[in-house]
């Protein structure tokens, strides 16, 4: 699937999370600056070490943060990690404030379940939630109920 036919959404950010997830490269790069004032090449190294772990770090599963809804998917993008959760086994989304480790840097989140059941397929905060479960409705063939999607049952087959 390209890029050209996936549309993208950002992840909400809630200010709390995202000062706790810039903390680690402020200070990180400001532990350098001082090391780099002190003049000695020890601190500067270890400084410099950490500043490259924790840019590494947010490179390869922090940033960025985003979810894409294709023709037959959906896609959870972090960092260099993608989920794909094919739209067909979307059985239900439905809001949560669930605190789980999830892709995404707010606690307004959907939970999106597959026929499989079990855990969550993917736990996501996208930033325009109406518009986007207004599109994964139309790509998934999912029923919109205010903040939830489900699957439309035949009621009548018995």
């Amino acid at each position: 699937m390209s890029d050209a036919t996936v549309m993208w959404f950002r992840s909400k950010v809630d200010w709390w999370l995202g000062v706790l997830v810039l903390l680690p490269p402020v200070l990180s790069f400001t532990a350098l600056a001082a090391s780099l004032m002190s003049g000695r090449t020890g601190p500067i190294l270890a400084a410099g070490a950490i500043c490259v772990l924790v840019v590494a770090l947010y490179a390869l599963f922090v940033v960025p943060v985003r979810y894409g809804i294709g023709s037959d998917e959906l896609t959870v993008r972090s960092g260099v990690t993608r989920k794909r959760i094919p739209l067909d086994a979307i059985a239900e989304v439905t809001a949560t404030r669930n605190p789980q480790s999830s892709p995404g840097f707010s606690l307004d989140r959907l939970e999106v379940r597959t026929h499989a059941g079990g855990l969550p397929a993917a736990i996501i905060s996208p930033a325009d939630r109406d518009v986007f479960l207004d599109s994964l409705a139309v790509g998934s063939g999912l029923t919109r109920e205010g903040d939830r999607l489900v699957r439309a049952t035949d009621s009548s087959a018995v």
